[in-house]
Formats: C-alpha cells, structure tokens, sequence
C-alpha cells in the first residue's frame, strides 16, 4: 500500500521537495549575498544558514524518487534510455544533498572567507577542491539525466519543461535581472527548474491514471 501510494504521489512529493530545495538555496543566498559590499541586502538572521541547508540537504535527494516514477512510466518504450535516467537521477540527487550541506557547513564554518567579496559561483570555486569536486560531479549527473530525460518518448511539447533546458533558461532570466535578485535566481536556477520539471510530471501523470 505505502509503495502504491508513493509512487502515484511521487511527483508531486519531488514538487514539494524541490520547492523546499528552492527555498534552502535561496537562505543560503541571502547569508552568502548579505555579506558582499554594495548590495545593501539586510543581513539574515544567524540561525536561517541552519534550516536552509536541512531544506536543500533532504529536500534534493528525493528527486531520485520524481526520476525513477518518469524512468518507470517510460520503461516499456525505451527500457535503456528509462534505466539510464533512474541511475543518473538518483546519483544527481543523493551528490546534490551532500553539495547544499557541504555549501552550508562551509557558509556556517567559514563566513567570513565565503562572503569576501565574492559572488555564489566564485565562492564555491573558493571552497576548496572537495567541495569544487563534489558541485563538478553533481552536475555531472545533472546534466546525464537530463540529457536521459529528453530523449524519452514524449510530446514535444513537454520537452521544453526538461529540467536542463529550463535551468539553462533561468539562468538567461537570471543574467537580465538587476542585482541582487541575479544572484538569487542564477545559483539556484537547478532547483526552479525542477519545480516546474516535476509540476508538469505530476500533471502528466494525473493525465495518465
């Protein structure tokens, strides 16, 4: 029953978990951005660093869950393809876990060196090579199982909402934007893309039962 229950839910249950991955990415944003000169960003209070990377730290690695139901509903039309999304799936979202509370430990540990002066990215390039090694191997994975998704049997309308197309155009939004909401929107671009990525799942699968 529980197993029945989850996987007619998963969707919707990966939603949720990238909504609330979103919102880790955007506290550990807001500690990161509040600390570099001439944004004028109030400065979060000292706790938020501690629910904000929980958030993203449980939050990622249950879009294993979203990739094996997509991998699953694929599976008798191209069982290759649907199985290399599962794997690739649930190792981007089990390395992305441990990136955000890696990231996290790193703010929390080390506030002063992360928030020099430096932007999201350039602050990650200066956590040191395990954290540099750790963000290169996620998106690694990220990008296998997107790439994995959008050769699935689909509308070609539904392709638009893969996970990497729209991260890469969250990103583009981001570089319009004025700072700081650039630097809000870009870093966090991965988890936006997934809450729309897994939304329109969700719908597809109500579609579908």
């Amino acid at each position: 029953m529980l197993k029945e229950w989850l996987l007619k839910r998963a969707h919707w249950i990966a939603f949720g978990a990238a909504v609330l991955a979103t919102v880790g990415d955007f506290g550990q944003l807001w500690v990161v951005n509040a600390g570099r000169p001439g944004l004028t960003l109030a400065a979060p209070p000292g706790f938020i660093i501690v629910p904000a990377t929980l958030a993203g730290s449980l939050g990622i690695p249950i879009y294993g869950l979203g990739y094996y139901v997509r991998a699953r509903q694929a599976f008798g039309r191209n069982p290759s393809h649907a199985t290399w999304l599962a794997l690739t799936g649930a190792g981007f979202g089990v390395l992305g876990g441990i990136v955000h509370a890696v990231t996290g430990i790193s703010i929390a540990t080390e506030i002063g060196d992360v928030t020099n002066g430096l932007n999201p990215m350039e602050g990650i390039m200066a956590s040191g090579p395990i954290v540099v090694s750790l963000w290169a191997l996620a998106t690694t994975f990220f990008l296998a199982a997107g790439i994995a998704e959008v050769t699935l049997p689909q509308k070609h309308s539904d392709r638009l909402f893969n996970p990497l197309f729209l991260t890469l155009l969250f990103t583009l939004i981001a570089s319009a934007l004025s700072s700081p909401w650039n630097d809000f929107v870009g870093p966090a671009a991965v988890n936006i893309a997934h809450v729309f990525f897994f939304a329109r799942r969700a719908i597809i699968s109500r579609e579908l039962a």
